[in-house]
């Protein structure tokens, strides 16, 4: 094998153990959390390798999704998670739509300026509590947002910063599977998702492996308060991301 050749197969080797390593340590924060995955592994797969990301990155991020919501299905809030599914079909036909309508660079800072409003309203203003209308404003949110911007969470985690741990992990589980998967298909659609996302996403899968089985190791530190602030904590800086673009 000629030494070049051989050196770039093991760079290729490198970077991928270091993208399965980080996509563990993401995995680790939102099976534990409920959010926070893109957060933690997008900046740093589009450092180690664009190619991992968005395709890859959301197929291994919808696995992890539907395992942090299979783990505890039993404290899934169906109603809240039907209606904000509702909301965020809705949400990603108006996303879609509006991409068209209006300046796509200046919707970024838009979002993060609300979605900062959202945070500081938060800690200020009254509890947030999932309700029917709540619920579905919060799913068409992230609709919206994903589509127009490609970040989901910040409005669903603020409807459930509230929530039991458990509750919130899993309803939140299910919903990012719905979300990511949707976002997989509308790749697909267009032909920016096909056998080479896909073996990348394999790739990764054994990270998400690792953050599932270490995830109830750190569930237990995860109470209410700590799960609010990790939550708030996660939006803003989503908020912050969107600023800087």
């Amino acid at each position: 094998m000629p030494a070049d050749v051989a050196h770039s197969t093991s760079w290729d080797l490198i970077v991928a153990l270091l993208a399965i390593a980080v996509m563990a340590v993401g995995s680790a924060f939102q099976a534990a959390v409920g959010i926070g995955l893109a957060l933690c592994v997008v900046p740093l797969l589009a450092i180690l390798d664009p190619a991992y990301i968005p395709g890859p990155m959301l197929m291994a991020g919808a696995v992890l999704a539907v395992a942090t919501a299979l783990r505890e299905r039993h404290a899934i809030d169906l109603p809240g998670l039907g209606l904000s599914l509702a909301g965020l079909v809705a949400g990603t036909v108006i996303g879609a739509l509006a991409l068209k309508a209006l300046s796509a660079t200046a919707l970024p800072k838009a979002f993060g300026m609300l979605v900062l409003l959202a945070v500081l309203i938060s800690i200020v203003g009254p509890r947030v509590r999932a309700c029917a209308m709540s619920s579905l404003l919060a799913g068409s949110a992230a609709g919206i947002m994903g589509t127009m911007v490609g970040i989901h969470g910040p409005p669903i985690a603020l409807l459930f910063q509230n929530a039991e741990p458990a509750t919130a992990r899993a309803t939140l589980g299910a919903f990012f599977a719905a979300a990511y998967l949707g976002s997989v298909a509308a790749l697909a659609a267009v032909g920016l998702f096909g056998w080479p996302q896909f073996i990348r996403a394999v790739v990764l899968l054994p990270g998400v492996g690792l953050g599932v089985l270490a995830a109830p190791r750190l569930a237990p530190y995860v109470d209410r308060t700590r799960l609010r602030w990790a939550m708030l904590a996660s939006s803003a800086l989503s908020a912050v991301i969107l600023l800087m673009r």
